[in-house]
């Protein structure tokens, strides 16, 4: 094992943006590959799908991966050929996207669960209506709770729920099923065989091999934890202080210290030489400054922004993620996007799609507000900022943005609003170079 390296947080910092792949956004080559190629450097995405401005998981592929397209993820999540089935969907204390070939590494929570449905009941009670479900399944092939029409009212989860859709949940938490495909709230479940390859889905190993997988796993996805910042399952036969203490031993992880932060932080072991690098970038007389106009708009549920008592440690920054919050007792907005210049964050953006709109020519982007971090100077990053929102209207489809009045009053909403109306013209002109639309050449005529 080798000695704790000591390092400042500025270092930490630049560690964390170059791991993140943040510094510079927006920086993998556009394409599937580089979905895929992301997911297996994090270990996973958590998936949400709220999509007030662009599902969590999108957000997060759409800061990293330049021209991002949602398709992409869907492509890899829900192929119809399980050899191209490259994501799935599992649990990791959350809902999490993870890299099909590691599924036999999360098969532990559906074992558990299927054990528990078994021995206290519920299968029994719902048996008549699974014995359907796996039967149609079986010999129609993907189905959702609503082909199998309606059915009485049984207690499951957070209440009375149709006995068909009880049944289908039961299933797939048991493993049984996978997901095939997602439409909004609408989900289709299939046999796992149609769905994973028969290797990956044949493939068995142990329990604690399971454990210390999704354990770093955990630590892939923050890049840098402290000693008690990765969250471990109260089941779980390996404890913390003997996981930690086996991945450490082998080198899979590593302890650093963090100048003016007590205690011990852990990274994977395999990013040392990254950490190395980070700290010789940020000591000595050619410190090299992170760019303050590499912005990105960064998800609630960010990687970088998972363990808030990191966020405030090393950033000074404060985060709640306020959509489950009431409208009163709310600071910000419901779904503030932090924004992440160079290695700091400078503050937080509330976007959304006009209200009733969806992807699609006409949408307009809607900035609510603004809001900076003390000390933060707009002047230096509104450059940036305004690549990041153009960015984010292409991510979600929309042709034009606005703000409220209040906002584009202020010195530093005038400056935002004239960048994005200059970008957006440049955009229409060279658009119409390209070869004009009937519908472009009149606008920009008017």
């Amino acid at each position: 094992m080798s000695t704790p390296l000591r390092i400042s947080k500025v270092a930490a910092r630049r560690f964390l943006a170059e791991r993140h792949m943040l510094l510079p956004p927006r920086s993998l080559p556009a394409g599937r590959g580089s979905v895929l190629a992301l997911v297996e450097r994090l270990g996973s995405l958590q998936f949400d799908p709220v999509d007030l401005a662009g599902r969590s998981h999108e957000i997060v592929c759409h800061a990293r991966i330049d021209g991002f397209e949602p398709r992409w993820v869907d492509e890899l999540l829900y192929a119809t050929v399980p050899a191209k089935r490259a994501l799935i969907e599992q649990y990791n204390g959350v809902l999490v996207i993870i890299p099909t070939n590691e599924l036999p590494y999360y098969r532990r929570p559906a074992d558990r669960r299927r054990e528990r449905f078994w021995s206290d009941g519920t299968y029994k009670k719902l048996k008549p209506w699974a014995d359907t479900v796996m039967q149609r399944i079986t010999a129609e092939g993907a189905l959702s709770a609503a082909d199998f029409g309606p059915s009485k009212l049984v207690e499951w989860s957070w209440g009375p729920t149709p006995a068909y859709r009880a049944a289908l949940e039961m299933l797939a938490n048991s493993g049984l099923l996978f997901l095939a495909r997602r439409e909004g709230s609408i989900r289709w479940f299939d046999l796992a065989e149609r769905l994973v390859p028969r290797n990956v889905l044949e493939r068995r190993v142990s329990e604690e091999e399971q454990i210390e997988h999704t354990f770093l796993a955990r630590h892939r996805d923050l890049g840098l934890a402290s000693a008690n910042g990765v969250w471990v399952q109260n089941d779980w036969p390996l404890k913390r202080k003997e996981l930690v203490s086996r991945l450490t031993a082998r080198g899979a992880l590593d302890e650093i210290e963090i100048e003016g932060l007590a205690g011990v932080w852990r990274i994977p072991g395999a990013e040392r030489f990254a950490l190395e690098a980070a700290v010789r970038a940020t000591t000595g007389t050619r410190t090299a400054v992170a760019d303050p106009n590499a912005v990105a708009l960064l998800s609630p549920l960010d990687p970088l922004i998972h363990d808030r008592k990191r966020l405030e440690a090393l950033y000074g920054f404060h985060y709640r993620w306020e959509i489950y919050t009431p409208e009163r007792k709310r600071e910000y907005g419901p779904y503030t996007l932090p924004i992440h210049a160079g290695d700091r964050f400078v503050g937080r953006i509330q976007l959304r799609r006009d209200k009733g709109e969806k992807r699609g020519a006409g949408a307009a982007l809607v900035i609510d507000g603004l809001w900076w971090e003390r000390g933060a100077k707009p002047r230096n990053h509104l450059d940036g900022l305004t690549r990041a929102i153009r960015a984010h209207q292409r991510l979600l489809g929309l042709s034009a943005g606005r703000m409220p009045h209040e906002l584009a009053e202020r010195s530093d909403g005038k400056g935002l609003f004239n960048k994005l109306r200059r970008s957006d013209l440049a955009d229409r002109r060279a658009t119409v170079a390209a070869g004009p639309t009937e519908e472009t050449a009149s606008e920009l005529a008017r």
